[in-house]
């Protein structure tokens, strides 16, 4: 277990393209999404939940989003913000493959000076869930919620970046459809 590493699953999202459904709680192998990350991840890190709102049934400690419907910017703000430790692996949801592998990789990486490590694959595409944010960027994301600007690549300017291993690859995999979740579940 790291002693200054958090895990934050972020679930506080509209599931728009889900149909409302909450993709936290779709299931594969009789397991919830939410349920299999977060077991995966314990044996790190404690893990904690970002939310919209507390009014939730989920047996994890919760976090809930201070601002609302800005995307995962708001959870990951909210996580730094109220976690005790200087940084967090933050990953999704819908993200059902990711593993404390994943998690390991990126800590091994953080060095004294980068704010923020995130994957690249082959074709230098990054990774903003499945990466580690450390609470040195807090400032930077309350300026750019203040200026309106959610986007997770903009706070990757001086941050440790990593090559995702093609055997990981499929770990940071979404299921953001209902196309999405049959493709996968035919998969296994």
């Amino acid at each position: 277990m790291y002693n200054n590493l958090s895990n934050l699953i972020l679930m506080g999202g509209r599931n728009t393209r889900m149909n409302g459904f909450n993709k936290g709680f779709l299931t594969v192998d009789q397991t919830t999404f939410v349920d299999s990350i977060a077991s995966k991840l314990a044996v790190i890190a404690p893990v904690y939940v970002s939310v919209n709102s507390l009014a939730t049934n989920l047996a994890y400690n919760l976090i809930e989003d201070e601002y609302k419907n800005i995307g995962p910017i708001g959870g990951i703000y909210s996580g730094l913000k109220q976690l005790e430790t200087e940084y967090v692996f933050v990953t999704a949801c819908d993200m059902p493959l990711v593993s404390a592998q994943v998690a390991q990789l990126l800590y091994d990486a953080i060095t004294p000076a980068a704010p923020a490590v995130v994957f690249q694959d082959n074709s230098r595409r990054l990774y903003p869930l499945g990466a580690i944010y450390s609470k040195r960027l807090l400032p930077a994301i309350e300026k750019q919620i203040a200026a309106k600007n959610y986007r997770l690549y903009s706070l990757f300017s001086d941050a440790t970046i990593v090559d995702l291993p093609d055997a990981q690859v499929a770990s940071l995999t979404n299921i953001n459809t209902p196309a999405d979740l049959q493709k996968f579940i035919a998969s296994r």
